[in-house]
C-alpha cells in the first residue's frame, strides 16, 4: 500500500517538472495511444470502449486548444488544426470508418514528433 502511495508522489512530481513543451508532447502521446486504442477495440468487436477511447482523445485535443494563446499566429492555425482533428474523430468513430482512424493517428503522431523536436531546439537555446 506504501508502495503504490510512494509511485503516486513520484508520478505526481515528474509531471509537475515537466517544461510545457514536455507536456505538449505527452498530451500527443496520450492521444496516440487512446486512438491506437480505439482501433484495437473496433477491431476486437467492442465498440462501447473504442467510442471511449475516441472520446477521450477529443477530450484531450480539446484541452490542448483550450491552452491556446490565440495572440501567436501559429496559435490560430493550431486552433483549426485541433478542430479538424476533433470533427474528424468524432466521423470516423460515427462511421467506424477504421482507414480514418488510422490517417488521424498518423497525423498525431507527426505532431507529437513535431512537437518534441520543437520541445528539443527550445531546451537547447536555453
Amino acid at each position: 500500500m506504501q508502495q503504490a502511495n510512494l509511485y503516486q508522489q513520484y508520478k505526481a512530481q515528474s509531471l509537475e517538472t515537466l517544461t510545457k513543451g514536455e507536456i505538449v508532447v505527452k498530451l500527443f502521446e496520450e492521444t496516440s495511444k487512446q486512438i491506437s486504442m480505439a482501433i484495437f477495440f473496433h477491431n476486437s468487436g467492442n465498440s462501447f470502449k473504442s467510442f471511449n477511447c475516441i472520446a477521450k482523445a477529443q477530450k484531450i485535443i480539446k484541452t490542448l486548444d483550450f491552452s491556446l494563446d490565440m495572440k501567436y499566429a501559429i496559435s490560430i492555425e493550431l486552433h483549426e488544426l485541433y478542430l479538424f482533428l476533433t470533427a474528424k474523430l468524432g466521423e470516423a468513430i460515427s462511421n467506424k470508418d477504421i482507414s480514418l482512424m488510422k490517417e488521424l493517428l498518423s497525423l498525431v503522431d507527426d505532431l507529437k514528433v513535431t512537437f518534441r523536436q520543437a520541445e528539443k531546439m527550445a531546451r537547447a537555446s536555453r
